[in-house]
């Protein structure tokens, strides 16, 4: 059996995803996709499970990126493509009475991660808005409820990106913080 979950979950919460991932999987609901904002999942014996995601931008070396995570443990399990990556899933059987694993055991790695989603998706973010903006104002000669609603848009997605940029950038300072007290 098979269940589809709309859930909107935004890249700045990655932890967020990973922890329904992991509660769907308790409940014996194993993710295997994700499409159209929607994840699917195949009924199982509940489990505990570990997911981690991680983005990965270049695919040259995937085979070799796949077998490390392999290697340690780790189960690909799916691969969203955007913005000339992927947004890569895994997922590791919890240990009873361990620690939570992670794929990423430094906050230099974990930084790296976030400063690359950042970069990716502020441009994006940016076109995107300023796409709606200039539609806005294109519609506002053609129709007041076209070009109102289109700028209410693209306001949306202004404030929906100013807020991913504000919580990575707080992330990356945490993150940092962390790393300069060790060093």
């Amino acid at each position: 059996m098979t269940k589809k979950v709309f859930k909107f979950i935004t890249v700045d919460n990655v932890e967020k995803e990973e922890a329904f991932l992991e509660e769907m999987a308790n409940k014996g609901w194993f993710f295997n996709k994700y499409a159209s904002l929607r994840y699917h999942f195949d009924q199982g014996e509940p489990a505990e499970y570990t997911y981690c995601i991680d983005y990965k931008e270049d695919a040259e070396d995937i085979d070799e990126y796949l077998a490390l995570f392999e290697d340690a443990g780790w189960e690909h399990v799916y691969a969203y493509p955007i913005l000339n990556g992927n947004w890569m899933y895994f997922r590791k059987a919890a240990k009873e009475g361990a620690l939570r694993e992670a794929i990423f055991t430094d906050d230099a790695s974990m930084v790296a991660l976030w400063k690359r989603i950042r970069s990716r998706w502020t441009w994006f973010g940016s076109i995107m808005s300023l796409v709606l903006i200039i539609l806005a104002v294109s519609y506002s000669f053609l129709s007041l409820y076209t070009a109102i609603f289109t700028f209410m848009l693209g306001f949306l997605v202004i404030a929906l990106y100013v807020k991913m940029y504000m919580r990575i950038t707080r992330k990356i300072k945490l993150r940092r913080g962390r790393t300069s007290i060790f060093e």
